[in-house]
């Protein structure tokens, strides 16, 4: 098919209610523009029922390819059939997908997956909706600290080549950073992702050193100092193979043998306890201790941070729930961590995979947190009902907590999620600061 890569389309989209008992209507108007010139090609209006919607559209579509002088007959059949295919004739669901698409332009990826979820939902073979929503990641590009920080560096590289752009592809860098991936910027291309190879897992249960085939969930907090700003993440992890390795409840290393994503080294270790679990397992907690020649070590991207540069590392693990139950609900209430003071309840629908986090409350130093509330749906594609997202109420005493890019990550654990870890990065105006928890039934 002939291109026309200076040329591009404008399409504006109305669906209005004159009334709750009268008819919706729609309003379609679409503009076909030279980008060499500014001139316009051809302006294409449709109007009519909402029942006309869908045809309308496709009516619009080919009135747009014939102002951009693309010739309908010389289109190839395959192509021809893809363009006249509805993509769904489901109203509702056509404008979930619409506020899906608005939001994942604006960054804010974790509502747009939201959308996407809801439109596929309406209509199960609305396919294009559940690609988006597969595709899109569970954070936010102003809720991304690392994500920010490729952006800038990102803008830099361009003043520094003379250049007035770059391109980043946001989404893919979002999720590949949310992956734990490291994300490298290419001058002039999209962001491209390192991807890891397909790995094969051996995992060693708390406090012993037999193999088991299994998972763990481990969660970490911390906070690194690079470029002279202090840096806080608190993660929530499920690990499946020579990415765990722990002795008598000590956390040793997280991550590949090889190359660990944060291990403890020679540094000291503190606040050791643990609970049990009602399957019979056992959560651990504690800190690993840096100071100068014997510190911990903890992998940003391609950097390793140790000593002067890394705060303590707080770490909460237990053996990762192999299957979620799909029936019943619990409230999960604070058990053990690094979390000073920890109150109020975690409330999880096994049905609905909804978890709610209720009127929690916790100290993180000289911090006290308040009214942290939230709501999130586990995936059901993690054998731990990973969940996330950012808080919609909450109050920092002094501290000024800016609820938008402040968020936690969940994982389950024990046989039938006898508990949860549970951790949280916090953006506040003194900066960011993490921590982790422990939650039990």
């Amino acid at each position: 098919m002939k291109r026309f890569p200076t040329r591009r389309a404008l399409l504006a989209l109305l669906l209005s209610t004159a009334g709750g008992a009268q008819a919706q209507g729609f309003a379609l108007e679409g503009a076909v523009i030279d980008s060499r010139s500014g001139q316009s090609l051809g302006v294409v209006t449709e109007r009519g029922d909402i029942n006309g919607l869908f045809r309308a559209q496709k009516a619009m579509t080919f009135g747009i390819l014939r102002s951009a002088g693309i010739s309908l007959e010389q289109l190839p059949p395959e192509v021809r059939a893809r363009i006249e295919r509805f993509q769904t004739t489901n109203v509702d669901a056509f404008r979930a997908f619409s506020q899906g698409l608005d939001l994942k332009d604006q960054g804010r990826y974790a509502e747009a997956k939201e959308f996407f979820r809801r439109a596929a939902e309406l209509d199960p073979g609305f396919a294009l909706a559940s690609e988006q929503q597969r595709s899109m990641p569970d954070v936010t590009v102003g809720g991304s600290v690392q994500l920010r920080a490729v952006i800038v560096a990102a803008a830099g590289a361009a003043v520094d080549r003379g250049k007035a752009s770059y391109v980043v592809d946001a989404a893919r860098a979002a999720a590949a950073i949310q992956a734990g991936q490291t994300v490298v910027i290419v001058p002039g291309q999209a962001m491209e992702a390192v991807l890891p190879a397909d790995r094969t897992y051996t995992v060693n249960p708390p406090g012993s050193g037999d193999q088991f085939a299994g998972q763990a969930v481990v969660g970490l907090a911390y906070t690194y100092v690079q470029n002279g700003t202090p840096i806080g993440l608190g993660t929530s992890t499920e690990l499946r193979a020579g990415e765990f390795t722990a002795s008598n409840g000590v956390l040793e290393s997280v991550g590949p043998a090889a190359n660990p994503q944060a291990r403890r080294g020679a540094s000291a270790v503190g606040n050791l306890d643990s609970t049990p679990l009602t399957d019979g397992s056992t959560a651990f907690w504690g800190s690993w201790l840096s100071a100068p020649g014997a510190s911990a070590v903890v992998r940003v991207g391609n950097t390793n941070f140790s000593e002067a540069n890394l705060s303590q590392v707080d770490y909460v693990y237990g053996d990762s729930t192999r299957q979620m139950p799909t029936s019943g609900s619990a409230v999960f209430r604070p058990s053990g961590g690094m979390l000073a003071g920890a109150t109020g309840s975690i409330a999880v629908d096994f049905v609905s995979r909804s978890v709610e986090l209720q009127n929690l409350g916790f100290s993180i130093g000289a911090m006290s947190f308040s009214g942290l509330s939230g709501r999130s749906t586990y995936e059901a594609q993690s054998a731990s009902g990973s969940f996330r997202g950012s808080y919609t109420a909450g109050s920092c005493n002094g501290c000024g907590l800016v609820l938008a890019s402040s968020q936690y990550f969940g994982n389950f654990i024990g046989r039938n999620a006898d508990g949860l870890v549970f951790s949280t990065s916090l953006s506040t105006g003194l900066g960011i600061v993490p921590g982790v928890q422990l939650f039990k039934p």
